[in-house]
């Protein structure tokens, strides 16, 4: 796992007195860094460049000045800028480099991102999946990557929905376990925290049960 000490190292020897700023949000910040957690940074670079691609690394990259604008008047150098990404930087974001940046942006903002985001993204792939559950064998283990993203990632935005905080897939889980205790959300949960529990198309299946009742809550 990379540092965001030797990422900087990395990027200023590949962009010499390029990386004007440097701010950390996701996992490092949500107090939610397992073993194979990315880092995730935003970069602001006083003039275009390309940024080497560095396994492990989910980076944003932006020209100076651009955290100080609204997130809708912003088109990144490098990869997905959102008002969850700008409240995050406004808030409990930790700045390597450079000063701490405004991000301006409202809670209305950050809200309606994360109804649009359970309907364009979630929805869409839980209902390719509904429509092939009935054939599968629910005791066949399945992918314990793609299994964590799609059973813990709706939960964060159904959280944020209900209170506007931004908190990591593992708290995330540990919400929506206590709100619906009938599912093995813990179970998830345990696994991202580095627990040998088994995961199989039982638990995708009941997190497609667990994405209806998010839909159900945050639209009633």
């Amino acid at each position: 796992m990379i540092t965001p000490g030797e990422y900087l190292e990395l990027l200023d020897a590949r962009l010499p007195g390029l990386v004007a700023g440097a701010h950390l949000y996701g996992s490092r910040v949500l107090d939610d860094v397992v073993p194979d957690s990315d880092l995730d940074v935003v970069i602001e670079l006083s003039a275009p460049a390309e940024l080497p691609s560095v396994e492990g690394v989910d980076v944003a990259v932006v020209l100076v000045g651009s955290l100080e604008k609204p997130v809708f008047d912003v088109t990144p150098l490098a990869g997905e800028v959102t008002p969850v990404l700008w409240q995050q930087l406004r808030t409990v974001g930790r700045t390597l480099r450079g000063p701490r940046p405004s991000c301006p942006g409202s809670a209305a903002d950050v809200e309606a991102y994360c109804r649009d985001n359970l309907v364009s993204y979630w929805k869409r792939d839980f209902d390719r999946f509904r429509a092939v559950l009935p054939s599968l064998d629910l005791a066949a283990p399945i992918p314990r990557e793609s299994l964590l993203w799609v059973g813990l990632g709706p939960a964060r935005l159904w959280h944020t929905i209900r209170t506007g905080e931004i908190v990591g897939k593992s708290r995330a889980g540990e919400l929506a376990a206590a709100r619906w205790p009938d599912l093995p959300v813990l179970d998830l949960v345990a696994s991202r925290r580095g627990a040998d529990v088994p995961l199989t198309v039982a638990h995708a299946k009941a997190s497609l049960e667990l994405f209806d009742r998010i839909l159900a809550d945050v639209t009633s």
